[in-house]
């Protein structure tokens, strides 16, 4: 059972790219900084309370977060308990390799007066670990913005609390303080990028992971650094790629990308309906020694890759009776 959330979840999450097909537009998160390029999303919460996650992920989730000493020590003096009180963390933020951009949104219940008299003590007793500034809100008040020291970076991390329900955090100090402002003014979001925004507002806000991303932020950042050429030559064809999963009874996985134009959907198609039929290979060879990439297989054993116009799409389900199937190999 413990191969279910080292070998096998974990490694969907990093390739579970979807842009959701839901019709119906949905508001965005009032904190989400106009120069968002890159979102991330994480649908706690829904993750949590699924039938999946609780039949063969609970357990293990909650012995590693105790395992986590230090961690559990802060947010237990926080009065924060993360299976009961965080709902959705979402991550916003541009392209590019400038280090204090972008924005952490964390939904949730917090208690206010704890916060209060840890950061107090902290600033006090370990003032090169945590100081409390006090910004103007732009409305006569001020606001209070933790800064964080982060060991063995040279830069820190800002965090402020919204009320009792939002926690904001950032390693740029504007980030925090704009967001702050943005959300007090109750206006709607209107991102820079307007394609962008459109993308973000399809999202389906049930889904436990998503994530939308441009292709010209990877080469902003330098992620595309050391990536073979054939890689980045269909890289330069897709202007978005979205991804989602969705933790339920089954596990479902789409990712969709949107290419400049029909043909390069149509090769793309082609390309990696082909690179499938390899990795599954790959891993049927594998299997017989590798146990834990047994529910991986079962997943790839699922993908079906279809396009329309200009946008691919792969998906893949996967049910709990074939997870538990593939984990009694590893007894």
């Amino acid at each position: 059972m413990p191969s279910v959330l080292r070998s096998g979840v974990l490694a969907l999450l990093v390739v579970c790219w979807l842009t959701s097909t839901a019709p119906a537009q949905v508001a965005l998160d009032p904190y989400i900084p106009p120069d968002t390029e890159n979102y991330v999303a994480v649908n706690l919460r829904q993750l949590l309370d699924s039938d999946l996650f609780k039949k063969l992920g609970v357990a293990d989730a909650k012995k590693a977060y105790e395992d986590l000493k230090d961690v559990k020590d802060v947010l237990d003096d926080l009065g924060i308990d993360p299976f009961k009180d965080i709902d959705r963390l979402l991550i916003a933020g541009p392209g590019g390799t400038d280090t204090d951009r972008g924005l952490f949104i964390l939904h949730g219940r917090f208690d206010p007066a704890k916060f209060k008299t840890k950061t107090e003590d902290l600033a006090k007793t370990m003032p090169d670990l945590l100081k409390i500034h006090k910004v103007p809100d732009g409305a006569g008040g001020t606001l209070l913005v933790w800064e964080v020291a982060v060991a063995g970076a040279d830069q820190s991390f800002f965090a402020t609390l919204v009320g009792k329900n939002v926690l904001l955090a950032s390693p740029g100090k504007d980030y925090v303080v704009d967001a702050l402002k943005q959300g007090r003014a109750k206006k709607p979001v209107a991102l820079k990028n307007k394609e962008f925004q459109a993308l973000l507002e399809k999202i389906d806000p049930k889904q436990s992971v998503s994530l939308a991303m441009l292709t010209k932020s990877l080469a902003k950042a330098g992620g595309l650094e050391g990536v073979p050429a054939v890689v980045k030559n269909y890289l330069d064809k897709i202007e978005v790629i979205g991804g989602g999963i969705r933790v339920d009874k089954d596990l479902e996985l789409e990712i969709s990308a949107a290419t400049k134009a029909d043909k390069d959907a149509k090769e793309l198609r082609e390309t990696l309906s082909t690179g499938l039929n390899l990795a599954l290979a790959g891993l049927a060879a594998l299997g017989g020694d590798r146990k834990e990439l047994a529910v991986v297989l079962e997943l790839v054993k699922s993908i079906r890759v279809s396009s329309k116009g200009k946008v691919v799409t792969l998906k893949a389900k996967i049910s709990p009776e074939a997870i538990e199937e593939s984990l009694k190999k590893d007894d």
